[in-house]
């Protein structure tokens, strides 16, 4: 297994040429988030559908939740 920096290289090392350091950047955070969701959804610290919809229709949603 590669590690984190392994990681964030080979994906850097992928991108065009003439990407800029804010296109580098969004990148990687958007790796970094989707590993997050996926490690989330291997622990089941998901909600289904139907969870959400009610929370969004009741307004109880919280700016960031801390799973841990």
């Amino acid at each position: 297994m590669a590690t984190a920096k392994e990681e964030l290289t080979q994906l850097i090392q992928k991108q065009p040429d003439n990407s800029s350091p804010e296109e580098i950047v969004r990148e990687l955070a958007f790796y970094v988030m989707v590993q997050r969701g996926l490690a989330d959804s291997d622990a089941r610290r998901t909600l289904s559908n139907e969870e959400m919809g009610r929370r969004i229709r009741s307004g109880n949603l919280p700016c960031a939740e801390v799973v841990g």
